[in-house]
């Protein structure tokens, strides 16, 4: 059984990301989330339209400044507890943006997969890209043809990883999409709290770290 612990944490982490998106550049999505049953473990998984079968989310088109053509944001999450059964965490996450509403292909996407073993970086960018200069680079023997969109640049690990308010502001600032008015405030608010929520977790897996900076803060007062 999902305890209820995580399903009212995943719920209101659900109306966040829906609410964000829809202030900020998106019209109409609907995060959904599906709850699962892994063995012991608890999960939940949330996108837009969630298909309940088939567990994928869909994409959703957003308006770019550019005319005539299309441009569409994919975005999914998996949610679990953390080790001590108390605290919500993503588990995995998928941010990316396309030309079309199946593409296999686009112009980036933000992966997170905690605890990757394959030897990539846990939170990693992936630019579909092309770099003649990168093509010298490639060891002929090993890794004959591969392109740069292979590359998995590293983005800050699972403490410090850019959040969705961040790939919001990138697609704006960089006048690839169209914001609605007032989206900032929408992202200050998300921004802050993703941060509050990364210390929090930061200071609750390093207490000995949290001493030293209280003992060094109550010793600069003394003086």
């Amino acid at each position: 059984m999902i305890s209820d612990s995580l399903r009212n944490q995943t719920t209101g982490f659900t109306q966040e990301i829906q609410g964000l998106l829809n202030g900020t550049i998106a019209r109409h999505v609907q995060i959904k989330a599906v709850a699962l049953q892994v063995g012991d473990d608890r999960l939940f998984m949330l996108g837009h339209l969630l298909d309940k079968r088939t567990l994928t989310a869909q994409r959703f088109r957003l308006k770019p400044r550019a005319p005539k053509v299309e441009l569409w944001m994919d975005v999914s999450f998996q949610m679990r507890l953390d080790a001590e059964r108390e605290h919500l965490m993503v588990h995995k996450s998928f941010i990316g943006m396309f030309g079309s509403e199946d593409a296999k292909h686009g112009l980036f996407h933000y992966d997170y997969e905690r605890d990757k073993v394959d030897g990539y970086p846990d939170a990693h960018l992936q630019i579909d890209a092309s770099s003649e200069f990168f093509g010298t680079l490639n060891d002929p023997k090993r890794d004959p043809g591969r392109s740069l969109a292979a590359l998995h640049f590293p983005v800050g690990g699972k403490r410090f990883r850019p959040c969705l308010e961040d790939v919001i502001e990138f697609l704006v600032v960089e006048r690839i999409v169209e914001a609605r008015d007032g989206y900032e405030k929408f992202l200050e608010t998300g921004r802050e709290r993703f941060r509050r929520n990364q210390l929090m977790a930061a200071m609750r897996r390093d207490p000995a770290t949290v001493d030293r900076f209280i003992e060094r803060y109550r010793a600069a007062e003394r003086s």
